[in-house]
């Protein structure tokens, strides 16, 4: 038995459960683990002490270990949909999608009123080549409906105001105001906004604060932190801000609050940036997009809320870090092209990894390196579909996703970028194409399946982006078996990428504000006999 549980040997097992829980709160997770352990071993047939386990090793990043305790624990206890939902969760993280939807779909039935459950539904719906763009539309228009049913929508009559002579307050609600993708793309508009047509309330729902947290708090008219309010105070608290405007910069994602939203707190709601999907709040009344990640029309049927599209692509991406010039192509050293993937596994769907197979067995020696690998067991069940196909083990690269390097550096050593799908990349795309690596992506008909084609396009590199799976492994074999031009490509990302739309961002605030402008205005016009405006 471990030392550290000699002296209680005569606990029970709810009694070292509750031990472990106050070691792991003052000395750390891993303390805990010996309490957990002892308490299965005492009394196997209780789901506790496996799912304590399931919560400890998900916290020191052993999911694949997490996984075999949560399953123990639903076996022990199905209907537990807190159970069912961490193993859910879990199973995303590892990249084992109809897992996790299955588990999801479970704790979602036994308590619908579960919002943690039903987002990470929708967001594994997203990562599914599975599942349609109408069926995920369907699943998310139910879900508002059942969510809109249990928040009371309430009338918001703002005080009278002359459109003309006034800032717009505007307010925006994320749980990212720090080093995180989300707010890449949005302090491009923080810091470019026009001060004397807007005042912008920053609402942030998080308690982890950093250095971009103290950008975003200089950058605000008024910063509120409100990650410890209820919904009922928060939307108090927009209320008594007199705000205008209300954006969403969540979406079904970590730290949203749309049960705020769906109590319509303010006049006018827009969703944006968060969640490349409908939010299904009737109470939310835009969203705001691109024409090439949301064709009209089919993408307006497929959403609750009226699309409002910028004239170019629905980003504006501000590096961090220090990204190095595109040096000599790697591929000129190593004496082979190094493809690399730099999203989480959770996107790696059978699609795209048949693409791959056949990208490195038509590529001869090339290697591909996986990057954010957070489950060994699912990384090697990847390695041995290639090695099935006959490509050897040692050509693929996995990196553990705690190793990942700072940022720009991970993308040392690789010749081509091989995006994901049907969930593509944002943030990894731009940083890999801001570093000199072309990205090759497959586009589908949704806008998660979009995002490469936007991104490309606002570069010229929109012929790097494919309709179907044959043309994606084409355009890699190309390039791959092109020396010559990947190395011009490579030479003139950077450039090409600054003199981009993307990073445009007095442009890109421009036509981000005129879009809440027309909104308002909208609103002003009527249309809804609960809106007045002054």
């Amino acid at each position: 038995m471990n030392d550290v549980l000699q002296d209680d040997v005569r606990l029970t097992a709810r009694e070292l459960i509750s031990e472990g829980l106050r070691r792991r709160q003052q000395v750390g997770t891993a303390a805990a683990l010996s309490y957990f352990e002892r308490a299965a071993q005492l009394e196997p047939n209780f789901h506790l002490p496996f799912q304590m386990l399931g919560n400890a090793m998900s916290e020191l990043g052993d999911l694949d270990t997490a996984v075999l305790h949560y399953q123990r624990a639903r076996d022990l206890q199905p209907n537990d949909h807190v159970i069912r939902y961490n193993l859910g969760l879990n199973q995303f993280w590892r990249g084992y999608i109809s897992a996790a939807i299955e588990e999801l779909s479970v704790a979602r039935r036994l308590k619908p009123s579960y919002l943690q459950a039903q987002t990470t539904y929708l967001m594994a719906l997203h990562n599914s080549d599975q599942v349609t763009p109408e069926e995920i539309a369907e699943t998310i228009r139910e879900w508002g409906s059942f969510f809109s049913m249990q928040h009371s929508e309430e009338v918001q009559t703002p005080p009278g105001r002359d459109l003309g002579r006034r800032r717009l307050h505007v307010g925006f609600v994320s749980g990212d105001f720090r080093t995180h993708s989300v707010a890449q793309f949005f302090e491009p508009i923080a810091c470019a906004r026009d001060r004397s047509a807007f005042e912008y309330v920053f609402y942030s729902n998080s308690r982890h604060q950093d250095a971009v947290t103290e950008r975003f708090r200089a950058c605000a008219d008024i910063w509120r932190e409100v990650w410890q309010l209820t919904d009922d105070a928060l939307t108090q608290q927009v209320q008594a801000d007199r705000i205008d405007i209300l954006v969403d910069l969540s979406g079904h994602t970590d730290g949203n609050r749309l049960a705020v939203f769906a109590r319509r707190a303010a006049p006018v709601q827009v969703t944006y940036l968060g969640f490349p999907n409908s939010t299904g709040l009737a109470a939310v009344d835009y969203r705001i997009t691109d024409g090439t990640t949301d064709p009209a029309p089919v993408s307006d049927s497929w959403h609750r809320e009226r699309l409002l599209r910028l004239p170019g692509a629905q980003w504006c991406f501000r590096p961090y870090g220090a990204p190095t010039e595109a040096g000599a192509l790697p591929a000129r050293a190593a004496g082979y092209v190094t493809f690399g993937s730099f999203n989480n596994l959770t996107k790696v769907s059978d699609t795209v990894l048949r693409c791959w197979v056949q990208i490195l067995g038509q590529s001869r020696n090339s290697h591909l390196r996986l990057t954010r690998v957070r489950s060994p067991r699912r990384a090697a069940e990847i390695v041995d579909v290639f090695e099935r196909a006959g490509i050897a083990a040692q050509r693929i690269e996995c990196m553990p996703y705690r190793s990942e390097a700072p940022h720009g550096q991970q993308f040392a050593g690789v010749d081509i970028a091989l995006d994901h799908y049907p969930y593509n990349g944002v943030t990894t795309t731009c940083e890999s194409l801001y570093v000199g690596v072309p990205v090759v992506s497959l586009y589908g008909r949704n806008c998660v399946s979009r995002s490469g084609l936007s991104i490309l396009s606002s570069l010229g590199l929109a012929t790097l982006a494919a309709s179907t799976p044959e043309q994606y492994v084409s355009i890699a074999l190309e390039l791959a078996n092109n020396l010559p031009r990947l190395e011009q490509i490579r030479a003139q990302l950077r450039e090409r990428f600054e003199r981009s739309p993307l990073r445009d961002e007095k442009r890109f605030a421009t036509e981000f504000e005129n879009l809440l402008k027309t909104a308002w205005q909208l609103y002003c016009d009527g249309g809804d006999s609960r809106k007045v405006c002054g």
